[in-house]
């Protein structure tokens, strides 16, 4: 594949058209400076910047589409293991648009503009929330939600499938944890599981009941 200027490097294979290929996340053009430090404690306070280290692609997982009968995400790709995954290890940092909303106590004063466009984005995780009355609020009387999106601009594990539906299948090999970058980034991350994952096995996860209600109807 092509190396399109938007992308950060070169895409792993199978790499679908139209999404940015990321190896570090990027902040939103809205995210309010104020927030950064929330999400990279090591940032000077000052600068207002957001550096963190770009990750490589790990050798052990692949993209693939799927083609088996029955599978939700026929048609579709998602994420495998190339070889044994063990259990307890790390996968792959979720990698992809960090947001933020920013919410009044008062709902009525809920401006259009503050709305969340990544609210129905199937691909949006949240990474921290915080009340109006949080002590780390830069912005008294509001509630903050910061999420990232890999909806249009990620990595390989915005390919991760839900366990649900899959044949034969009772339960995920991976979840998805907080943890923190190596540049100290607040961050989600794929984990493996006690039975750890398979050579060629999917690696699935759990949405959650609140991510299949809300698709609901």
């Amino acid at each position: 594949m092509a190396h399109r200027k938007d992308h950060d490097t070169y895409p792993p294979p199978n790499w679908p058209e139209g999404i940015t290929y990321l190896t570090k996340p990027r902040l939103s053009p809205t995210f309010p400076p104020q927030l950064i430090p929330l999400i990279s404690p090591n940032a000077n306070p000052n600068s207002k910047t957001f550096t963190p280290r770009p990750i490589k692609h790990p050798s052990n997982v692949h993209i693939k589409r799927i083609d088996q009968d029955g599978h939700p995400a026929k048609g579709q790709c998602g994420l495998f293991a190339k070889s044994k995954i063990k259990n307890g290890e790390l996968i792959i940092p979720y990698i992809g648009i960090i947001h933020s909303t920013i919410i009044p106590d008062d709902l009525d004063q809920v401006l259009p503009e503050q709305e969340d466009e990544h609210s129905s984005s199937d691909y949006d995780l949240s990474l921290l929330r915080l009340s109006s009355s949080d002590i780390r609020n830069p912005f008294p009387g509001m509630h903050i939600s910061i999420g990232v999106d890999a909806a249009r601009k990620g990595n390989a594990a915005r390919f991760v499938n839900d366990y649900r539906g899959l044949p034969g299948i009772t339960g995920p090999n991976a979840e998805f944890r907080l943890g923190i970058g190596e540049s100290g980034e607040l961050r989600m991350e794929i984990w493996s599981l006690k039975c750890g994952v398979g050579k060629g096995e999917e690696i699935r996860v759990s949405y959650g009941k609140g991510w299949w209600g809300a698709r609901k109807g």
